[in-house]
């Protein structure tokens, strides 16, 4: 399957929660969040739209490796926020980052890996 002008919007969400983590973590200043909780939050709304925007599930069939991967790491980066959002520290943000990013990447490679489904099959004619 090829990638998708969805899939570049995916990537350029990727590159925006990477700048967020070097921001806060580096107190570059740029974006003007407060610290590590309001980085979460940002890093949450920038999960939801790689989520809303990057998703394609019409090539799902059945259990495949990489759609297990990224719903452990789906899983993962929700219990990372929720922590993130209670004890506001830096390996929980930075950790959440780190998630986010590799759910990218490992939505991305299946993307790259799956073929294209061109329609439902129909049934034979009698």
């Amino acid at each position: 399957m090829k990638l998708s002008f969805r899939d570049g919007i995916g990537t350029a969400l990727a590159a925006a929660a990477v700048y967020v983590v070097l921001d806060i973590t580096n107190s570059w200043g740029f974006l003007f969040f407060g610290g590590y909780r309001a980085g979460v939050i940002a890093l949450a709304v920038i999960g939801v739209a790689m989520c809303a925007f990057g998703s394609d599930y019409s090539t799902v069939r059945g259990v495949q490796p990489l759609v297990v991967v990224a719903g452990i790491l789906g899983v993962a980066a929700l219990v990372l926020m929720i922590a993130g959002l209670v004890w506001a520290t830096a390996p929980l943000f930075v950790w959440f980052g780190a998630v986010i990013v590799a759910l990218w990447a490992v939505t991305t490679v299946r993307h790259l890996v799956t073929p294209r489904v061109t329609g439902l099959p129909r049934p034979a004619a009698s």
